[in-house]
């Protein structure tokens, strides 16, 4: 059966392929320059979903005590890339050695559940093909940048950059049902992630 997902080798080789190398045909071949394009394309995967999207972004998710923990400590997701409890709490929550920690009250213990307005970071085959090709397109041209360092060896370049952010902020409208009164969940209350994205279309 047919796939239309982005794979990650694929990603990597239109990223080598911005500076003329030649294709791969597998991620574990030792190369160099391979190991050096997956650093960069994770680098930004990370960078560009700290930004907020639709389908990233998770609002009211609850936290829960950890079944069997004596102290009632709550084990956070390693994939969390921001929280904020604010909307639902007086109390400031932070991350704190893998754990959530209540900084208004000093203390790991909780005895019911937490909500807090999460974003997550999620590895490159679980993005959004529209987000994955500006991801692969931004890092194509960050490779370029740092490996080769000549704009006249570069393929790709800011239009074409901008053409795929511009996508990804055509799919993120369709999914994020924006207002400009609103929250992304249309909670009046969350104000903090309306619309993100859309203030770097240019960076």
């Amino acid at each position: 059966m047919a796939t239309y997902k982005t794979t990650r080798l694929q990603a990597v080789n239109t990223i080598l392929s911005n500076i003329g190398q030649s294709p791969v045909t597998n991620l574990d071949s030792g190369n160099p320059m391979v190991e050096t394009a997956e650093v960069i394309l994770d680098e930004i995967v990370a960078t560009v979903q700290a930004e907020g999207w639709a389908f990233n972004l998770e609002y009211a998710y609850p936290f829960t005590p950890d079944s069997g923990d004596k102290y009632g400590r709550i084990t956070l997701p390693d994939n969390i890339l921001t929280m904020d409890g604010a909307p639902y709490s007086s109390k400031e929550y932070v991350q704190r050695g893998g754990y959530l920690y209540n900084k208004t009250d000093h203390t790991f213990t909780f005895t019911e559940s937490v909500k807090l307005d999460v974003m997550w970071v999620f590895p490159f085959d679980e993005v959004p093909e529209a987000v994955k090709n500006y991801m692969i397109i931004r890092a194509a041209n960050v490779f370029a940048g740092r490996v080769v360092g000549s704009s006249e060896a570069v393929r790709f370049g800011q239009q074409e950059e901008v053409l795929a952010r511009s996508s990804a902020l055509e799919y993120e409208t369709q999914q994020g049902d924006y207002n400009i009164f609103q929250g992304d969940n249309g909670d009046k209350s969350i104000s903090a992630y309306t619309y993100r994205p859309a203030y770097s279309i240019y960076r």
